[in-house]
């Protein structure tokens, strides 16, 4: 058999739809494929991008497969559909034709197979269930329906009905019948002319109003927050006026892949918030919906092992800002803003072409809008600043924000900032030991296995052989790092420390090494040891006087357990080019 999406290309999908109608494919034919009887893992199946072909064993009857897998196939697809949004639901045409194939280097191959395929494309079959509001046009080829359909009373053969096929080098007839018409709300592909998306209600309307009661009374600090984790991130963060109208936001997000609908998860997530009677009721509903969308073992488990949300939850807001490849005077920005404290990798944000003149105000813009989105939330934040080499000098400790109040504030009042490195993120080739010194930072986190650079200079041994012992957590430089480190005759100290996989870097712009040595040693020095410098380095910033050495501390804290996907595309709409928001 071939089988193949219906309007898999219509411009109304995009790619992310239509990564979620192949996944939808296969997850629907394996489950029709299990409960009329046949593993699909013993079968024959090769992809064919928005369709496949399917080779079952001849040991299985045809006269079953003709009666019973179409039934079974529209019941998981209006199960899957149920859970979708319009662009992603699915429609099917399947053909079915028996014969002699063989295999080669490359696949199988046959008039057999060219048949099968000639009729999945058969332009009535197209149409009709364009027209319909069916859910599976059946193509059965002549041969087929001559020897086993209309040999078999149960697979009905009166309800199919004879179509010419007239295909590239194929002439012939074939026998068509739809099936999954007027069995509720029409689910026609975005082409299709609809007055309105349907969406199938997760509630029936005698559970809508008690749901929406129970929901409108629940009070919880955490809303954006579940919400986020409902959708894995994939939905970010907003403030609502209630848990009704997040659910109600949430009904329209497609079910991710194990099939649970956002909606429902969100609601299993705030009982457990909530407990009590309410949490029992919320509960009550969650596992009625698990059973009709046969989900119960999947929430069950992710109930049992999600874990709760942290008594301090904290957040981070993320920003990468790499040099422009023509101008040295612009730059790229992207950012990433977490949503979830257990959540990783966060929502990524769009991405701003701008003059490094206006980076400040950019930043400044995005951190406003960030904190409009956990307005209702009470959570800590750090910022991160994944910077390249050529931008480390940026003075982002002394950026601030809320310019257009005309009494800007400095991000260092409200937010832990700390530095990261864009390459090392970039070079997966060293992350391995950047993971194995973060072990053992945590571990063993005291200041003494922070190295000075000034003792490596009168030694023998060049850096890289001595940041190689794993004694060494940080490093202390001596000066802070060139812009062009391809320029300079001596080892490079700080790829030495990004190689060996040193998770922290100091520096300082015009302290001297003893000086650095004693800052770092008093900030660092208490009970957490090196893991609490970059609070120690906030709260000694908030105390400082304008003279005060730790105002231009520098510190670069890399945690390799929060990598981010660099190179992972954005939705157009939040790509900005030539950002000009502060000229």
């Amino acid at each position: 058999m071939t089988v193949d999406i219906a309007d898999f290309t219509n411009s109304d999908r995009r790619s992310n739809h239509m990564s979620a109608l192949r996944g939808g494919l296969y997850d629907v034919l394996k489950q029709a494929f299990a409960e009329v009887g046949i593993d699909y893992d013993e079968c024959e199946a090769e992809d064919r991008g928005d369709g496949a072909l399917i080779l079952v064993p001849p040991t299985f009857p045809k006269s079953s497969l003709a009666d019973k897998l179409p039934d079974r196939l529209v019941a998981e697809v209006r199960r899957y559909n149920s859970t979708r949004v319009d662009e992603a639901r699915i429609k099917l045409r399947m053909a079915m034709h028996a014969g002699d194939i063989r295999k080669d280097d490359h696949g199988w191959v046959g008039p057999s197979v060219n048949t099968a395929f000639r009729l999945l494309d058969a332009h009535d079959a197209k149409v009709a269930l364009r027209q319909s509001d069916g859910l599976l046009a059946l193509v059965a080829s002549d041969h087929f329906y001559s020897e086993v359909i209309s040999q078999d009373p149960g697979t009905a053969p009166e309800t199919y009905r004879r179509i010419e096929v007239l295909i590239k080098s194929f002439t012939g007839h074939a026998w068509l019948r739809l099936h999954g018409e007027n069995a509720g709300p029409s689910h026609h592909p975005p082409s299709a002319p609809r007055e309105e998306p349907v969406v199938l209600p997760l509630t029936p309307a005698e559970e809508h109003k008690d749901l929406r009661g129970l929901l409108n009374e629940v009070k919880t600090p955490h809303l954006p927050m579940l919400v986020s984790r409902a959708t894995r991130s994939a939905v970010p963060a907003q403030p609502f006026r209630s848990a009704w109208e997040a659910y109600e936001y949430l009904t329209d997000v497609n079910a991710g892949p194990d099939g649970v609908p956002p909606a429902v998860t969100f609601v299993q997530l705030l009982a457990g918030e909530v407990g009590g009677d309410t949490g029992d009721h919320l509960m009550e509903w969650v596992e009625r919906s698990g059973r009709k969308l046969r989900r119960t073992r999947v929430l069950r488990e992710q109930h049992e092992t999600r874990p709760p949300i942290p008594a301090e939850p904290h957040l981070h807001l993320v920003f990468a800002i790499e040099p422009d490849k023509i101008s040295p005077d612009r730059c790229v920005l992207s950012h990433w803003r977490q949503d979830d404290p257990l959540e990783w990798t966060p929502h990524r944000g769009g991405v701003h072409e701008l003059s490094l003149d206006d980076l400040e105000y950019l930043v400044d813009e995005l951190v406003v809008e960030a904190e409009g989105a956990w307005s209702d939330q009470a959570v800590s934040v750090t910022l991160e600043f994944l910077l390249t080499r050529q931008l480390l000098q940026l003075p982002v400790y002394r950026w601030r924000k809320e310019h257009c109040s005309g009494d800007p504030r400095p991000l260092v009042l409200d937010y832990t900032v700390i530095l990261r490195s864009l390459e090392r993120m970039y070079a997966k080739h060293w992350h391995r030991p950047w993971r194995v010194r973060w072990d053992s930072m945590l571990e063993n986190p005291a200041v003494n296995r922070i190295h000075s650079l000034g003792a490596s200079r009168s030694g023998d041994n060049p850096i890289d052989a001595v940041l190689s012992d794993s004694r060494w957590i940080g490093l202390l430089m001596d000066e802070p790092p060139s812009a062009h480190p391809e320029s300079r005759a001596a080892p490079e100290s700080l790829t030495a420390a990004l190689r060996a996989g040193l998770p922290v870097v100091l520096w300082h712009p015009h302290a001297t090494p003893g000086e650095l040595r004693a800052l770092v040693d008093r900030l660092a020095g208490g009970p957490g040891g090196v893991l609490d410098l970059p609070e120690q380095r906030r709260a000694a910033h908030l105390a400082a006087g304008p003279d005060d050495l730790v105002r231009d501390l520098v510190v670069l804290w890399d945690d390799p357990t929060r990598t981010l996907v660099l190179d992972r595309p954005v939705d157009q709409a939040q790509t900005v080019k030539g950002w000009n928001g502060w000229a």
